[in-house]
């Protein structure tokens, strides 16, 4: 009762960016999950066994200690966005020291093994994701104190924007502020896009939260293809409304 509670008081759905799929394309749903039937959607690697993940009633709880990944079991590719709503909840008890702090709101996608293949399965520990190839985005960590866009590119992690508090902040980052934070009681709403850049538009990836842009990249070494996981550790978090949506041309 009291998580539908604070999902009654978050804010209401804002529109999301769309202006990415340009004409003729059209933005259409593809794939989704109303969390009402457990996790055949998804696959889970858990760094310790306390981790509780749950689906039914319309969200996805995930209770976690440690390290956590949840990994969308299809492969994405073309030009498409993934669009959910998150709210960060205390962390549990089993977290030790930071039971009670809001954190990670993470996500991988764009995910693969150096040679293209699927990821392997792993342990949950987040060390142990380093030699992926991937995009990353740390929302609320390291105890709500950074955000934080990285590209991890031949076994390494490259910080390439990010938000941060003074005492973990890196070189060029700016400061945290309202809309780079976790908050107790609101819900934040999430679009990824990923799609092939274009002469008049070589943005490959934007990550927009709450109807705002937040990153985007030009990089040369896009990736346009892989899959997805919602990353966490030592946190509480709910999630809905998890869509996936395609520009599909006619």
């Amino acid at each position: 009762m009291r998580a539908a509670l604070l999902w009654l008081l978050a804010l209401p759905m804002t529109a999301l960016a769309g202006d990415w799929c340009e004409l003729p394309g059209r933005l259409a749903q593809t794939a989704g999950d109303e969390f009402r039937s457990g996790l055949a959607h998804w696959r889970l690697e858990a760094e310790d066994a306390r981790a509780q993940v749950r689906a039914s009633e319309g969200w996805l709880d995930i209770q976690t200690p440690a390290g956590l990944s949840l990994w969308w079991r299809e492969p994405l590719a073309g030009d498409y966005a993934i669009r959910f709503s998150a709210l960060a909840l205390p962390a549990p008890a089993s977290a030790g020291m930071h039971a009670g702090r809001l954190s990670d709101l993470n996500m991988f996608w764009n995910a693969a093994e150096a040679d293209g293949s699927a990821p392997r399965p792993r342990s949950g520990a987040f060390a142990g994701y380093d030699d992926l190839e991937l995009d990353y985005v740390g929302f609320g960590a390291n105890a709500n104190t950074s955000t934080r866009l990285r590209a991890y590119r031949g076994g390494q992690r490259r910080l390439i924007a990010g938000y941060a508090d003074q005492a973990t902040a890196e070189p060029g980052e700016q400061a945290m502020r309202e809309g780079t934070r976790l908050h107790p009681g609101r819900a934040v709403h999430v679009e990824i896009v990923s799609r092939r850049p274009t002469i008049d538009d070589p943005v490959h990836l934007r990550w927009s939260v709450d109807g705002k842009l937040l990153f985007s990249s030009t990089a040369a070494q896009a990736r346009l293809r892989g899959f997805f996981a919602l990353r966490s550790t030592a946190s509480h978090l709910q999630i809905r409304e998890f869509r996936i949506l395609r520009c599909l041309q006619p």
